[in-house]
């Protein structure tokens, strides 16, 4: 404990020289804005006061003058890029970086992200004991996109990772091809892609940069009951009406031979080898039109048994379906996320016979997981600030065994609690310092509390 009180006052002195020295080139603010739109307008009346005054002239400046207001008025809801959408932040379902090239005109456009971290583990386990848990500090990824925009019709689209710094047999870091795809750009309600792409489910999975979501590392129900980040190979439609945006594919099934009793997000194919003898279908619809809420909900379905075989020698099926709603709002220096999701896996008992796993080690055929998250953004309330400071909580129950068949018993650790604590400090927008306290329970009593502190970037 005494490692992170010592952690946690260098890193209060860390921000606080951070923000200090940030103070000094800040661009008006919303709330500057409006007093110069104030003394426009008593102009205006001075104006109307003189003889013979442009009427007409000056009822179109006032005309403007609201308009500015109202987008005044939308700059201090804080639409955020996940929910938003515009021009200068997120495009056609992906995250602020990764839409660089949706902005540019017709060539090349490159931008990435990256996330670096620092691990402090509690001593001690949920019951006391004692914890063999390394301290670490881990370049977790690093992140190059690429895209090319062969004209205003046709474009192409990619990232490119390196987690954990370096890729070599004696440790465990990987490169990646994350999404690899082409659109064709054709009416703001329809357009087509094909590719690897990112699956259109949850909060986290498309939009994971680290400058759009609170904490250090992802939240656990979005990475153990949707796997992420989860792609599959596939082509499909997307697009917007009105307030509502849509997303939806035919991809590549998962595969069951690769899931496990702590969920089944290593049965996607990740486009290497993916197996393709099952097929599946996902789509996505969200609410957008009111400036700041983002509401909405995506499904998935598909056979994984991908040609595996049970003790008769006949084909499983494995239906796997997932469903999940989702709720992000910004108002003002206020946001509020929450995420539940459900999933279920067809013939588990025929799965996990035919892959060998007994007792607590099998397939749930039921996962379920539920997470809400609150931050306000405190130097919101200083009408001159452009930096933010948002400390946050976030809760989440999740259960990759919240149901298994018959035969086979729940592994009590897979049954969490997660108590998240923190904040996120942004010196400019594209630079995010962070640090969190995670108190993990776990219905084994072997849950294990975590101290967080790193940086992120974005361009």
């Amino acid at each position: 404990m005494l490692r992170f009180i010592r952690c946690t006052l260098i890193f209060g002195l860390l921000i606080g020289t951070l923000m200090s020295g940030a103070r000094a080139a800040e661009p008006p603010s919303p709330s500057q804005l409006e007093q110069e739109i104030a003394a426009l307008r008593a102009e205006i009346q001075a104006l109307r006061a003189q003889t013979g005054p442009d009427a007409q002239r000056l009822n179109e400046i006032e005309r403007q003058l609201q308009v500015l207001a109202q987008e005044i008025e939308t700059m201090k809801l804080g639409e955020a890029a996940v929910t938003a959408g515009a021009a200068d932040r997120s495009n056609n379902g992906m995250g602020p970086a990764a839409s660089k090239i949706y902005r540019t005109g017709n060539g090349l456009a490159i931008g990435g992200y990256g996330e670096a971290v620092y691990r402090n583990f509690d001593g001690k386990l949920q019951d006391g004991s004692r914890s063999t848990a390394s301290d670490e500090a881990d370049l977790q990824r690093a992140v190059l996109y690429f895209g090319y925009k062969f004209n205003d019709r046709f474009l192409f689209n990619s990232e490119v990772e390196v987690e954990h710094a370096v890729t070599a047999s004696d440790k465990d870091g990987e490169t990646e091809v994350e999404f690899a795809y082409g659109d064709y750009l054709w009416k703001p309600q329809a357009n087509l892609r094909a590719g690897l792409v990112l699956m259109p489910v949850g909060l986290l999975n498309e939009y994971h940069e680290p400058t759009v979501f609170l904490g250090m590392g992802r939240n656990s129900v979005e990475t153990a009951i949707i796997p992420t980040t989860w792609r599959e190979i596939g082509f499909g439609v997307y697009g917007e009406a009105g307030p509502w945006r849509y997303r939806t594919y035919f991809t590549n099934g998962l595969d069951a031979s690769r899931f496990a009793a702590d969920g089944i997000g290593e049965g996607s194919g990740e486009g290497s080898h993916a197996k393709a003898e099952d097929l599946a279908w996902v789509g996505r619809l969200d609410f957008t039109g009111v400036p700041g809420l983002l509401v909405g909900g995506s499904a998935f379905t598909g056979d994984s048994g991908q040609g595996l075989l049970d003790t008769d020698g006949k084909r499983i099926g494995g239906r796997v379906s997932l469903f999940e709603a989702h709720v992000d709002w910004r108002w003002r220096g206020l946001q509020f996320r929450a995420l539940g999701v459900r999933s279920r896996v067809g013939n588990a008992a025929a799965i996990n016979r035919a892959l060998g796993l007994e007792g607590e080690e099998g397939i749930g055929k039921a996962q379920r997981g539920a997470y809400a998250e609150v931050g306000y953004d405190l130097l919101s309330l200083r009408s001159s600030s452009r930096q933010r400071l948002i400390p946050f909580i976030r809760v989440e129950s999740l259960d990759t065994q919240s149901e298994v068949p018959s035969g086979f018993e729940r592994d009590p650790a897979n049954d969490q609690r997660v108590l998240t604590l923190g904040f996120n400090y942004y010196p400019i927008d594209q630079l995010v310092v962070k640090a969190n306290f995670l108190r993990v329970r776990n219905a084994a009593r072997t849950g294990q509390n975590e101290l967080h502190i790193g940086l992120g970037y974005v361009f």
